[in-house]
């Protein structure tokens, strides 16, 4: 597979900024007239007055919204009080995070009533000690869909609807040019399918997770925050335009709406899983309770039934209405689902994803000894070798990487080292106004040549470790990275069984700083050096050969899922 990355065409790009475009405008426009009508003077008479908030996905809501109307003019009273309902869209992350006693910003309200894209939220949010007392354990489905890939109707080098597989959606499975879109995992669950599937597809083990790190590498610029709304991310060319992972319905009902070129609907052959659209009740006041249950009594109504299949819905045990199979880009028979997306898997899906997309804080350390002046195989000297190492780096790393650069030899001065480049965003301007740190850093890079002497190797690994570890950044992977010939041969203050007490000693599994060490040549040292790596659940890699070094920052990264776990 290739490690470059697909780029979704700009206006595509500028739709997933905002993935959920018109359809959020409409949407708001009911929510404000579903809330303002029961503010009149109706409410006059009660004893009480009070409200049954009710907050769903994006796409159900207009049928949510419609149904608190009706709610609303039934004007129903629950023991003196008077009840109205509320119903608003909200993203399922947010409502899970409120229900689950975590913070989820000023503007979001703990529901009564919440019906997301998928049961598997309602699981997540009920591991919380808050929502497994107040959530519902027996949630009701409104509707079907299952996850689909979707790719223009006729786009080359797509397999038939029947035909398609997740290995789709990895960097060597579809045209080098068609990028893949996808939500964010953290922000919806047909994200959370892709990831489960990808792992699925991959299985486990350091192969599997280099290839998960490339895939995540391959399609994190192009996620959306949001429901994605296909009308902005398929308004280009078709031959550039990317595969989506989407719920059918999304399919249906871009298609509905004629565009010019119709998507088609991929159904994997490996499987996928069908969002259920839970209707729960997350209160424990019996007052919302039984105003939860009218609610739900009018959504279970045929002209509500008919209203879901309008939009693309299917029914909730997964078989399409004639509505829905005769809409264009659609296979009617119900696609092999499991049921195996439990929370655990979810939470396993996410965590990977999080941890391979989160931002990189290192500290690299390069040996400028006399050892590394030493050729490999009659080839490049092994700081050549490290010089390539650094700038093949730099242009893999994104501009959010925090770097910086550590020279080690004990001809720099008192302490061994020189501190050539601080820790800062690549991204970020230069000492000159005109350049990046990305650039001054592959200049610095360009121009290290060996200073000589020895390089003190030990002394050097535990400064650049507790300057890390003192100065931990919550939200980035913290890490050393050292570049070297492999010997100390004794020129440290302190020995290596010291140093790997003190690394053991210094490391917490909660705020982990990994070492990751790459040594070039021949190494009669390989054992001590791979145990100063496992002390801080790091790893060690040597290599001769140039050519290997792109993978062994790929492999580096993706040690991102074991940690602080990894066996070495």
């Amino acid at each position: 597979m290739t490690t470059g990355r697909h780029r979704t065409p700009e206006r595509a790009r500028a739709a997933l900024t905002s993935p959920i475009g018109v359809t959020a405008a409409v949407v708001g426009l009911i929510a404000v007239l579903s809330v303002a009508a029961p503010l009149g003077a109706r409410y006059l008479g009660c004893g009480e007055t009070a409200y049954l908030r009710v907050a769903s996905s994006l796409s159900i809501a207009p049928v949510l919204q419609r149904a608190a109307d009706e709610f609303n003019d039934q004007e129903h009273d629950y023991s003196g009080t008077c009840v109205y309902a509320q119903a608003t869209e909200a993203g399922p992350h947010l409502i899970m995070t409120r229900l689950s006693g975590g913070p989820a910003g000023e503007s979001t309200t703990t529901p009564d009533v919440w019906v997301p894209e998928s049961s598997a939220w309602v699981e997540l949010a009920r591991i919380s000690e808050t929502g497994a007392r107040t959530i519902e354990t027996s949630p009701r489905s409104l509707a079907g869909s299952p996850v689909v890939l979707a790719a223009p109707e006729g786009a080359e080098g797509i397999p038939g609807a029947t035909e398609a597989s997740w290995e789709l959606v990895l960097p060597g499975g579809r045209e080098p040019d068609r990028p893949l879109v996808m939500v964010d995992p953290n922000r919806g669950a047909d994200g959370m399918v892709a990831m489960y599937a990808v792992r699925r597809e991959l299985g486990t083990g350091d192969e599997a997770d280099a290839a998960m790190t490339e895939f995540v590498r391959d399609v994190q610029l192009d996620t959306a925050f949001g429901a994605i709304e296909p009308a902005g991310v398929y308004s280009g060319p078709v031959e550039a335009a990317p595969v989506t992972v989407l719920p059918e319905q999304a399919v249906w009902l871009y298609n509905s709406r004629g565009p010019e070129t119709p998507l088609e609907a991929l159904y994997p052959i490996e499987g996928t899983v069908s969002l259920d659209y839970p209707f729960v009740s997350t209160s424990d006041d019996p007052r919302m309770r039984s105003a939860a249950d009218d609610l739900y009594e009018i959504l279970e109504r045929p002209a509500y039934r008919e209203h879901l299949r309008e939009l693309g819905f299917r029914e909730p045990d997964g078989t399409a209405s004639p509505t829905v199979a005769d809409g264009e880009g659609i296979v009617a028979s119900p696609p092999e689902t499991g049921d195996d997306l439990t929370g655990d898997a979810l939470l396993a899906s996410v965590e990977d994803w999080n941890r391979l997309s989160m931002p990189t804080r290192a500290l690299v350390l390069a040996d400028v000894s006399d050892a590394m002046s030493t050729d490999l195989n009659g080839g490049p000297t092994r700081l050549e070798v490290a010089v390539e190492a650094a700038e093949l780096g730099l242009s893999l790393f994104p501009d959010n990487t925090d770097l910086g650069l550590w020279l080690l030899s004990s001809r720099l001065g008192e302490s061994g080292r020189s501190e050539a480049e601080p820790l800062a965003p690549l991204g970020g301007t230069g000492d000159e106004a005109d350049t990046t740190r990305r650039e001054e850093l592959r200049e610095i890079a360009a121009g290290i040549e060996v200073e000589g002497g020895e390089s003190r190797l030990y002394d050097g690994v535990l400064a650049a470790y507790r300057e890390m570890r003192d100065s931990y950044h919550e939200d980035k992977i913290n890490s050393v990275i050292l570049l070297t010939a492999g010997r100390d041969g004794g020129s440290s203050d302190i020995s290596h069984e010291e140093l790997v007490a003190e690394l053991q000693d210094g490391f917490d599994p909660d705020r982990p700083v990994t070492m990751f060490i790459i040594a070039f040549g021949d190494q009669p040292d390989r054992a001590e050096l791979s145990e100063v790596a496992a002390a801080t659940s790091g790893t060690l890699y040597v290599t001769d050969d140039p050519a290997e070094i792109g993978d062994i920052f790929l492999g580096s990264v993706s040690r991102r899922l074991c940690v602080p776990d990894c066996d070495n």
